[in-house]
């Protein structure tokens, strides 16, 4: 393993590092993959930088460099210098030194004596110095996603200002009305099983390229993902080094922003085109999101049964599978005697 430890006169052994690739064989993967030929997409600022720095969170455990985020910023100029050539260098490559690409995965015990999987629960530890880089991509794709719109009004999960509260609100609005107009609501408040260890890398890449994501930031991304290793900590012993084929990099700053750019391409493609939801004000409203916690709504039991077959199917395209025990039904109505039993079948069941 390579070691990425900043010496004393500020010099690092990451440049290093970025040298496993070289940026034509970087170029020409990506030209093959997605056909385009331009380096499209912003230099690093030294602001942006510092920016990240500052925001990163003290005494929280290092990842596999054990450089603690206070080292960082207590950074003097001269290392602080070297520190942003290499996030330039990291950008305009599209390479991304080993041990950024590294993490460590810690199992905890949900319950005393515990030994299958399903009984453990993990955080994992990311290198504070690879957050910096991670830190910018993040905010340049939250800047670009708000300003073309790339999520829904429907969505609230992970959104500055929003929230539960604001996501049952809604719902308690539009419920209330229809109930005032005479208009029964019949919801489907769906659950993914592991939804965030389901995103499909190649699909997520699709849907970056489709909201227009510059290139540079796409290729650093997919290099994030693809490179990216794991290795299980128990008892300060250590695995060997796994790879990971799918999901989103847990404890990492740009999953929560990807997670919900996936789930809006996979809920945008399964009902965009069907004229079933609720309608206010000439607008079909389909579902109320917070982030993979999605209700579908309907104004018939029929309607809301072919909405869910057709989510269904894009799920299962999507590598998505909704979880039938905990997807529970509901028919709101004020009609006197309105009591019947609502069924929804989810593919075969």
């Amino acid at each position: 393993m390579k070691s990425t430890q900043l010496n004393t006169d500020g010099k690092s052994m990451w440049r290093n590092s970025t040298e496993v690739k070289t940026v034509d064989e970087q170029k020409m993967t990506w030209r093959r993959r997605y056909g385009r030929e331009e380096d499209i997409g912003p230099e690093v600022l030294g602001e942006e930088v510092r920016a990240a720095i500052k925001e990163l969170k003290n005494n929280k455990a290092e990842g596999i460099d054990n450089i603690p985020a206070e080292m960082l910023k207590s950074l003097e100029e001269g290392a602080m210098k070297e520190l942003i050539g290499i996030c330039q260098d990291i950008y305009t490559s599209g390479v991304w030194p080993e041990d950024f690409l590294q993490s460590i995965i810690i199992p905890i015990k949900k319950k005393p004596n515990a030994t299958a999987c399903e009984d453990h629960r993990t955080i994992s530890l990311l290198t504070h110095a690879s957050k910096i880089m991670i830190r910018i991509l993040a905010k340049r794709l939250q800047a670009k996603t708000e300003a073309i719109g790339g999520l829904g009004d429907d969505q609230f999960g992970f959104r500055k200002e929003m929230g539960t509260r604001d996501a049952i609100g809604t719902l308690r609005v539009l419920t209330e009305r229809s109930c005032q107009n005479g208009q029964d609501v019949y919801i489907c408040f769906v659950d993914y099983e592991k939804a965030f260890d389901r995103v499909d890398w190649r699909r997520l890449l699709h849907a970056l390229r489709r909201m227009g994501i510059d290139w540079r930031d796409r290729r650093l991304i997919g290099n994030l993902y693809r490179g990216q290793k794991v290795r299980i900590r128990i008892d300060g012993e250590y695995s060997e080094t796994g790879k990971v084929s799918r999901g989103v990099r847990q404890g990492c700053p740009l999953s929560p922003l990807l997670f919900n750019i996936y789930i809006e391409e996979l809920v945008r493609e399964a009902v965009e085109e069907l004229e079933e939801g609720i309608k206010v004000g000439g607008r079909w409203i389909k579902a109320l999101r917070f982030a993979d916690d999605q209700a579908m709504m309907a104004r018939s039991q029929k309607g809301l049964q072919i909405m869910m077959d057709r989510l269904n199917t894009i799920s299962n395209e999507y590598g998505m599978k909704i979880n039938i025990r905990k997807t529970k039904v509901m028919k709101i109505s004020k009609r006197e005697g309105s009591t019947s039993t609502v069924k929804i079948h989810i593919g075969a069941r």
